[in-house]
């Protein structure tokens, strides 16, 4: 009896191997499985607007003034500003631009580099608190601006403008 039942389980396995690809594909259509998402559209050829183009070309925007030097820098001229109001003598210095430059530098534009030895640093007690300045750079007092600028060229990489009155 032991061999006709294992001829029996022979042939219902080989008839269950032989129809499995069909009952595998009936088995997966009632899962109701959702359809593959379409194919995303081509991208147009030419954007209808244009990419911006860099404020001044070859000045990366990576090197410039970050909002902690934007807000550290002008609010500490506005302190001295308010302890000189309150002081008995208070000295009103005339923040002219110095020799070798007829107007304010704007970014992008090359200073001299004697006229570069020439600008004052920022205050020691300012610099103290702004982060370290990036490689091959100073920040310099131009007439009423602070600039950033790099010190091998003297090309401006940032301006703030009007920060000491």
């Amino acid at each position: 009896m032991a061999a006709p039942r294992h001829a029996r389980l022979l042939l219902a396995a080989a008839a269950l191997l032989a129809a499995w690809p069909a009952m595998a594909q009936s088995n997966l259509t009632g899962l109701n499985l959702a359809p593959p998402p379409p194919a995303l559209p081509a991208a147009p050829a030419a954007s209808p607007l244009p990419a911006p183009a860099p404020a001044v070309a070859g000045i990366d925007e990576r090197i410039a003034f970050n909002s902690t030097e934007r807000w550290l820098i002008p609010h500490y001229f506005q302190r001295v500003r308010e302890q000189q109001r309150r002081a008995a003598r208070a000295k009103k210095f005339q923040r002219a631009l110095p020799d070798g430059i007829a107007t304010p530098p704007q970014k992008g534009d090359m200073l001299p580099l004697g006229v570069v030895a020439s600008l004052h640093r920022l205050p020691a007690p300012l610099v103290r608190d702004l982060p370290p300045e990036r490689p091959d750079t100073n920040r310099l007092v131009v007439g009423t601006d602070i600039v950033m600028l790099r010190s091998s060229t003297g090309e401006v990489l940032d301006v703030l403008n009007r920060v000491i009155e």
